[in-house]
């Protein structure tokens, strides 16, 4: 059985450019389906028509074609922005809020709730308020509450944006398991990382065009159209990519295991010496002077719920730091305090040696700036160049038309500067609320999961960013849990787990502690373990890096035969 698209156009606006051009292919019941392209390229137009928004609740553009599918087909998404689709003040609330809709008995809405519940592993959270849960909580929350619903076509956008790579393996887990029960989902998603293991079909957009429509393994070995549609592929394939356009002979491979089996068979079995010798360059996090230091830090919530406890850092000056940890861990409560959106229950937080407990967030932003999570928390002004300016003339920082004309034209954003920002995709919001930061005063930029809606192309431009202000002498500090990313671009990291500060250092002691990562149930990079258990010379933070030590590796052995 099959789900068809049938020869979707649609235009926003009757006298406005195409945003999906006569789109069609069919979803396999029982499949995952992935479909992929660059932001922009049409993919969350098409989740508002599979969904009915468009035509039922946006009915002033022009729809032609249509989503074919059986009578009474329940239908159902996960929203890329969980709070747009959570109801009520606690976890139980938003949970039932949409089987109460579908009119369910009492009786079947709690043998569903302890369901989902238990699936998702949220009963902690029950009894909590959705006003106090992490954004990767809300996220899981707004899982639990679309799959508590029974979907027959569960469709999801960007649904593992904020989760843990915990988190995100056990929607992957939990994907695997309805295939296999025939259910149906269609993943939204550029970024392809977590869920390579269980897609099957995957339809790539560019330009509101169909471009791509077969199998993930025939996907993953189109390297220049991965390229073209900005895909964010699992640094495995990544690997897989590069070392497959210098060497013969290697199959396309998945997992860290996969890849040290082939890559060992590449290099004939002899290892080199498992001693290496670290990159000269690598600087250590304490051996900066803090900007900003952190004493006894302690959060307890009106719930009675300790967020932070008694957590102590100094964050370096001039570099690039990223506070880890799993969903609830505290991160963005404790960055919260950094700008002061939260004031502690105990200890510190000092600019310079300053306490700023006591000032207000407009007097430290001046010099402590932080650019949410969700980008329409921070969007106000009514063109993509005002926006741009809005922290500057907040604080009547000059700058010139040639630099807004520069920062727009690197960015891609020259054709969009008269354009309402809420009407860009996600990930150009994202990356404009970011670049608004640049013409501030602050020399301490906050970014909580920045990557949040980006591509392939968009991520490149953030690592690019997060590189120009380190030269400039700019403090980045970074949540994120693509842990790949952390590793290309930091110097040091925070670590917390359950409220409490288990790891600060730099990236090369951090590419060191296993047991933290097992600690707090997140792997490492397949760079950095496949550096080790290959014997490679130095430890690797990218791609290319380990793909050059590897030609080096082969070139050594070729000399010495």
């Amino acid at each position: 059985m099959e789900y068809r698209v049938n020869n979707i156009s649609y235009k926003y606006t009757p006298d406005g450019k195409e945003v999906l051009k006569n789109v069609s292919f069919s979803i396999e019941k029982g499949k995952v389906t992935a479909i992929v392209g660059p932001s922009g390229c049409g993919k969350s137009t098409l989740v508002e028509i599979f969904s009915g928004v468009i035509p039922k609740l946006i009915s002033n553009g022009v729809l032609e074609g249509s989503f074919d599918m059986p009578e009474k087909t329940f239908v159902s998404v996960v929203s890329q922005t969980p709070e747009n689709q959570l109801f009520g003040y606690g976890v139980e609330d938003a949970i039932a809020f949409g089987m109460e809709n579908l009119g369910l008995p009492q009786e079947e809405i709690s043998e569903r709730m302890e369901y989902v519940l238990d699936l998702l592993n949220l009963q902690y959270l029950r009894n909590r308020s959705v006003a106090n849960l992490s954004g990767g909580q809300r996220q899981s929350v707004c899982i639990a509450s679309v799959l508590a619903m029974n979907p027959d076509i569960l469709i999801m956008d960007e649904p593992v944006s904020s989760l843990d790579p915990g988190g995100k393996a056990m929607v992957q887990g939990i994907l695997k398991q309805l295939s296999v029960n025939g259910d149906t989902t269609v993943l939204v998603d550029n970024n392809l990382v977590w869920s390579a293991g269980i897609v099957d079909h995957v339809i790539g957009l560019l330009d509101g065009e169909v471009v791509f429509d077969g199998s993930r393994d025939d996907f993953f070995r189109d390297f220049e159209l991965q390229e073209r549609l900005g895909v964010i592929l699992p640094q495995e394939v990544e690997i897989y990519r590069e070392l497959s356009r210098r060497f013969e002979g290697l199959e396309l491979f998945y997992t860290v295991e996969e890849a040290q089996e082939q890559i060992g068979r590449l290099l004939k079995g002899k290892c080199a010496s498992a001693s290496r010798q670290e990159r000269s360059g690598d600087e250590t996090g304490g051996a900066e002077p803090p900007v900003i230091t952190v004493h006894n830090l302690a959060k307890t919530f009106s719930d009675g719920f300790h967020a932070l406890i008694d957590v102590n850092a100094n964050l370096p000056e001039g570099k690039v730091i990223a506070v880890l940890g799993q969903n609830g861990s505290g991160k963005t409560t404790f960055v919260k305090h950094l700008n002061g959106l939260y004031k502690p229950t105990e200890g510190d937080v000092r600019y310079r040696g300053a306490s700023i407990v006591s000032k207000t967030v407009a007097q430290i932003s001046r010099n402590i700036i932080l650019v949410f999570q969700h980008p329409e928390h921070m969007l106000f002004e009514e063109t993509v160049e005002r926006e741009l300016t809005f922290c500057a003339r907040m604080q009547q920082v000059e700058f010139s038309p040639e630099q807004i004309t520069q920062v727009l034209s690197h960015y891609h954003l020259e054709q969009e500067r008269e354009t309402f920002p809420l009407n860009l995709s996600m990930g150009q919001k994202h990356m404009l609320t970011i670049l608004s930061v640049l013409f501030s005063s602050a020399d301490v930029i906050i970014l909580d999961e920045p990557t949040l809606g980006m591509d392939g192309f968009l991520v490149k431009d953030l690592e690019g960013l997060i590189g120009s202000l380190r030269e400039a002498g700019k403090t980045v500090i970074m949540i994120s849990h693509e842990i790949p990313l952390v590793f290309r671009t930091v110097d040091a990291a925070v670590i917390l787990n359950a409220g409490e500060k288990i790891f600060e250092g730099s990236r090369k002691e951090l590419a060191e502690r296993s047991d933290i990562f097992d600690q707090i149930g997140i792997a490492m990079p397949p760079v950095v373990r496949l550096s080790r258990s290959l014997g490679l010379d130095e430890i690797c933070y990218t791609v290319e890096d380990f793909t050059e030590q590897i030609g080096r590796k082969l070139a050594g052995k070729e000399g010495e035969e």
